[in-house]
């Protein structure tokens, strides 16, 4: 339980969990330890095999050297001798020999059609599945000579090796636990001790907190011997006489806290109700201008439109109408941003095909005012539930917009169309590429300072589709700025 994740441990669990780890350390220790011995030996013990088997197979190889010795030197000194009787003095060179030798190695002679002529011990009949066996041949007297050493004794010297380097285990074993178990303990006692001084010091510490947060006491340092502990309690001391200091501050200001509380009071009174006078009188005033805009608009509006309807346009009269639409535009932007607040816009159904080519007609002098042409691309009986209100702001701004910041004698599309579940709603003009397209839609936020205007349009336009989930597509290049709003499409 004390691997899980435990909020407010005590330093007693912990001590624990700490000599818990520290012998399963320590016992880990100790096992790669006897492992790396373990295997340590066994590599000694391949080492020891393969470095026997070679000095037995040299010392066969000088056997046979010795016996070709022996047979060349009868040979040569008895030339007229019958190889019968070389064989019988060899065979007495070979038992001399033999007698005086102390390996275990086998000697023997043989004819090369297998005969056997000498062979030393009375091993012959032992098993030689286990032996190195070392031959030669000697043409002249038509002799084989050979060694057999066997390797036997290799598993008793093995088998003496391994008795031995179990018990140096177990005596190392015995040791490393020992050591280990010293250790242990020595540690363990010695975290205890200080475990216990810590704690004593850390209950003493808490008392002392407790004690102060009713009588802002200071803790006595002296009776602490940890450095980390006396640090810790100096700070404390430190807050405590601030938390004095600020106390008695506090008293004082609680003595005079109603007199201050009621001044203050009236004085946030007086600034409340000259704000509010001053905000009424700037409502009245925006309500006012507003209306005193829209007069004049009407009027000249009406009159252009008596005036074409009598005579042919004039050209004069056609750069006034734009500029007067304009004004309108921007005094409908003003009406909105005042009402917004007060007005519930109510939603109807709306025939969206219809209502954007009267908006776009409306725009149609403007545009012929900035020698645009604009070209709709409206699919019919297209309808959506919408505020008319806030569909023309959306519709007005975007035509206006396309309108102002587009290049002479350039088109300027209007696109209608259903696709899929929603509504698509699109403004193409060719003018200068967008360069903040991320502060398009902030208020006030104009990119062509030059071309005039609040910075309302886009931020209204901004407001009233995050409000209805539409879809806003800002795309600009340097071929084309394009405005595409995704209406969804209602389901009843």
């Amino acid at each position: 339980m004390f691997f899980k994740k435990k909020e407010n441990k005590s330093i007693k669990e912990i001590s624990f969990m700490a000599i818990v780890f520290a012998g399963l350390f320590a016992f880990i220790s100790a096992c790669i330890i006897i492992v790396h011995e373990y295997m340590t030996f066994q590599d000694e013990m391949v080492a020891f095999e393969e470095s026997y088997i070679q000095s037995q197979k040299k010392s066969a190889s000088l056997n046979v050297q010795l016996l070709l010795n022996i047979v060349s030197y009868r040979h040569k000194n008895n030339p007229t001798l019958p190889k019968e009787e070389i064989y019988r003095l060899l065979n007495e060179d070979i038992r001399h020999l033999t007698s005086h030798k102390e390996d275990q190695s086998v000697l023997f002679m043989q004819k090369s059609s297998g005969e056997m002529l000498y062979i030393s011990s009375s091993q012959e009949n032992q098993s030689v599945l286990k032996d190195i066996v070392i031959i030669q041949e000697y043409s002249p007297l038509d002799l084989i000579v050979g060694s057999r050493v066997s390797t036997s004794s290799m598993e008793n010297v093995l088998a003496q090796k391994k008795s031995d380097h179990q018990d140096k285990i177990i005596n190392f074993v015995f040791k490393i636990y020992m050591l280990t178990l010293l250790l242990y303990l020595v540690s363990t006692i010695e975290y205890r001790y200080v475990s216990d001084v810590m704690g004593r010091e850390i209950r003493f510490i808490v008392e002392s907190f407790k004690e102060a947060s009713k009588s802002y006491r200071s803790i006595d340092m002296q009776k602490l011997n940890f450095k980390e502990f006396r640090e810790i309690t100096s700070h404390a001391n430190f807050m405590l006489d601030k938390i004095k200091e600020k106390n008695s501050d506090l008293l004082k200001l609680n003595s005079t806290l109603e007199e201050l509380v009621a001044q203050k009071t009236a004085e946030l009174q007086c600034s409340v109700d000259f704000t509010q006078e001053l905000l009424e009188k700037q409502d009245r005033f925006v309500k006012n201008a507003i209306h005193e805009i829209n007069t004049p608009l009407s009027i000249i509006l009406m009159n252009i439109d008596l005036y074409n309807l009598k005579y042919d346009k004039n050209p004069y009269l056609l750069k006034i109408e734009a500029a007067v639409k304009v004004l309108d535009n921007i005094y409908e932007d003003l009406a909105y941003v005042v009402k917004k607040d007060r007005v519930v816009y109510t939603q109807s159904m709306i025939h969206f095909s219809l209502f954007l080519q009267e908006r776009v007609a409306y725009f149609e002098d403007v545009a012929e005012g900035n020698k645009l042409s604009i070209t709709c691309e409206i699919s019919p009986d297209v309808f959506i539930v919408f505020n008319e209100t806030e569909l023309q702001r959306v519709c007005d701004n975007n035509i206006s917009n396309a309108i102002k910041y587009s290049f002479e004698n350039k088109p300027l599309h209007v696109r209608l169309y259903e696709k899929d579940k929603g509504i698509v709603f699109e403004v193409q003009n060719c003018g200068e590429k967008i360069v903040a397209a991320d502060k398009l839609f902030d208020r006030y936020y104009r990119e062509d300072k030059a071309r005039g205007g609040f910075g309302l349009g886009l931020n209204i336009v901004k407001e009233i589709c995050e409000a209805h989930d539409v879809a806003i597509e800002v795309l600009s290049s340097d071929e084309y700025t394009l405005f595409r709003y995704s209406f969804l499409k209602d389901e009843k």
